[in-house]
């Protein structure tokens, strides 16, 4: 059986920043846009502009209507809603997703049965 390493140390929010373009789009397509929303404005504008450069237009447009209608409850919930976005990261490197080089994290391409 294999030993995932990230039992004891999971992913945080910072780890996304090693994440590639497809790990990425794995995470947004997994994070629900309230969630996304609520956490986009507190997170590394690192972070934020690669997620942003993996949208397309309606999407992002979508996001963008979305942070206005989080605003208000935006900077009691931002905490956990980046939480959660790194919670959705470990979930998918656990499916084996996500994989793990380094300190770099790459999506692996899903097979088509």
């Amino acid at each position: 059986m294999k030993e995932n390493k990230f039992n004891q140390n999971s992913i945080q929010i910072k780890d996304l920043l090693f994440f590639d373009s497809l790990a990425l789009y794995y995470v947004l397509q997994e994070t629900p846009l309230n969630v996304l929303a609520t956490a986009f404005p507190v997170m590394d504008p690192r972070l934020s502009a690669t997620l942003l450069s993996i949208l397309n237009e309606k999407q992002k447009k979508l996001l963008f209507f979305a942070i206005e209608r989080e605003k208000d409850s935006q900077n009691l919930h931002s905490q956990e809603a980046l939480k959660s976005i790194a919670d959705i990261a470990q979930n998918l490197y656990e499916k084996g997703l996500i994989i793990k080089q380094g300190i770099y994290f790459y999506g692996k391409k899903k097979e088509i049965p």
